[in-house]
Parts: structure tokens; sequence; C-alpha cells
């Protein structure tokens, strides 16, 4: 009987896969936070950190590396789906950020995955329309409400008229890798209730994104090998033998000694090559699996990582 077995290593496979998980949240979920900032007023220090780490790379004073371009009449003008946009943070003084706790989203919030919706009724005094703002993220970063109640023509939700590109409709700005929504735009969602103002009592909705990478090994167990049991269990304990049940105890009961005895196997250990000792894998079966001393039987272990 072989203790310990070879694995094939051609059988071996290593596969990645991407695993998304729907995360609902609210105002009230442990760990959410939204912080109102009015620059050179309330949370500068947070202004100041936003600045420096997302939005003038690194630098204290903006400049011509941000890629917002101007609104313009002209759709063909307008900044290409697939950019990240971030000056509106420095055209207006105010914003909300909230903070999304890595535990919930993992490596990454899933690009196009964020919703924010926010009840105006219960947030605002006055609703001016009512309703609730609905606030997603387009892919790239980008924030942009999809229902505006404004009819002024100064703000037109994504989707009523103007390319899902165009300044006009983009709100703020999401870091899908932080966790961090940050709402800059101070224009009207409907006459009386800014953009900034909004991140008082919201939903938020989105997929966590994690990696995983997935093991398999295959041991395959020939009919001639473990055929034996180290089970204590089948030893017999004489009435003469005042010492403990162990492998030394020689008589093994008459039940296990037939021809159609086999073993069953419970738990399968992986070792490291010349370390027999501590298992690096131990694999616990569902059930009990008799083996068998005529066909080969194999098992496949998998180890999520």
């Amino acid at each position: 009987m072989y203790v310990f077995g070879e694995i094939d290593k051609s059988s071996t496979l290593i596969e990645n896969n991407i695993v998304n998980y729907t995360q609902n949240l609210d105002t009230g979920s442990a760990g959410i936070q939204t912080h109102k900032i009015v620059s050179a007023s309330i949370s500068q220090s947070h202004w100041d950190s936003l600045n420096n780490l997302f939005y003038t790379s690194g630098s204290p004073v903006y400049g011509n590396e941000l890629k917002f371009t101007a609104p313009s009449s002209n759709l063909a003008t307008q900044p290409t789906r697939g950019e990240q946009f971030l000056t509106k943070y420095h055209g207006y003084p105010s914003s909300s950020l909230i903070e999304i706790p890595s535990h919930y989203y993992g490596e990454k919030i899933k690009p196009g995955s964020f919703k924010l919706t926010e009840d105006v009724s219960t947030s605002f005094s006055v609703t001016a329309g009512g309703g609730s703002a609905i606030i997603v993220d387009d892919g790239f970063g980008n924030l942009y409400s999809t229902n505006s109640n404004n009819k002024s023509g100064t703000r037109v939700g994504a989707g009523a008229g103007t390319s899902i590109s165009s300044s006009l409709n983009y709100v703020g700005n999401i870091f899908y890798d932080k966790g961090l929504a940050v709402i800059t735009e101070t224009g009207s969602w409907s006459g009386s209730i800014n953009y900034s103002d909004l991140g008082t009592n919201y939903a938020l909705q989105f997929e966590s994104h994690n990696s995983i990478t997935t093991h398999e090994y295959n041991v395959t167990l020939l009919p001639q090998d473990y055929n034996l049991t180290t089970n204590y269990g089948i030893r017999n304990v004489l009435t003469t033998d005042s010492k403990p049940l162990t492998l030394s105890t020689s008589t093994i009961a008459s039940t296990f000694t037939g021809s159609d005895f086999q073993p069953y196997i419970t738990t399968i250990n992986l070792y490291q090559n010349g370390d027999y000792d501590t298992p690096v894998i131990q694999a616990t079966l569902p059930k009990p699996i008799r083996k068998s001393d005529k066909i080969n039987t194999r098992f496949k272990i998998k180890l999520d990582i």
C-alpha cells in the first residue's frame, strides 16, 4: 500500500474568473459615509485630498492634463465617449463625496453598474416636481443623471436629445477601485434642487468585482493502491489489554478481514514534495467514498484563491 502518491501535473488546471455580486445599500448601511464639501469652507481637507489625488495628477494647481472641454452646441465637438472628464470639480466650489468600504466592492466597483437613487420628497422640504433623482455611471468613470427634471434647457438628462458624451450630462465622477463617488455639478437637477445637494438620503446599487483563481488537481487511485485502512476502529480491544487502542493493537476485527472489505475515503491531503508533515490542502469529501479494487478512482479537487 502506498501512503503517498504523485499528482499528475499534466492534468492540473489553473483558471482565472471574475465574480460579480450585486450590492444593495443605502445611507444607513454600515461604513457608508457621505461628506458635504464646500471649498474654502466645509470639509476643506476632503476637497484638498480629492484635488491632489484625483483631479490634478498630484499637483496642487490643476492644469492642461485635464481632459474636459467646454460645452458646445455642436455635438461633434464634444468629448468622445470613453474618457473620464474631471474639470467640473474645479468649476464649482461645492460637492458631495460618497465613500463605500472595500468589503462591499472587493477589488473595484464594476464599471457601468453604479446607480444612486434619491427620493427628493424625503430629502428636501421643497420637492419641485417630486420623484426620485437617479444618477448612474457611464462605465468610464463619469456620473450623469438619467431623469433630470430641469426644463430650462441648461441641463438635459442623458437620452433626452443629447449624446451621452455631451458635457452637459456629466455631474461628477466615480473612482471604481477606490469606492469613491463625487457629485461635483451644482447645476439644478430640478427647479430648486442642485446636484451637489444630493447624497442626503439615498439608495445605492452596484456590482462588486473580484478575481478568483481556481486550481484544479486530479487525484487518481489505482485498483491496487490504498486498499488498507489505518483507522483505529477496525482493531479489537482485548479484555486483558490495558493499553489505549493504537495501530500497534495487533488484532483486527473479523468484520474487516474478509475479501469484500474495502476502506472508505473521507479526506484527501495534498503535500509539498518532501514535506509530509503538514498538508498544504485538505479536501474533506461530502460523504465517505468506498475505494474500488477493480477500477481507477479519480477525485477532482478545486481550490479557489
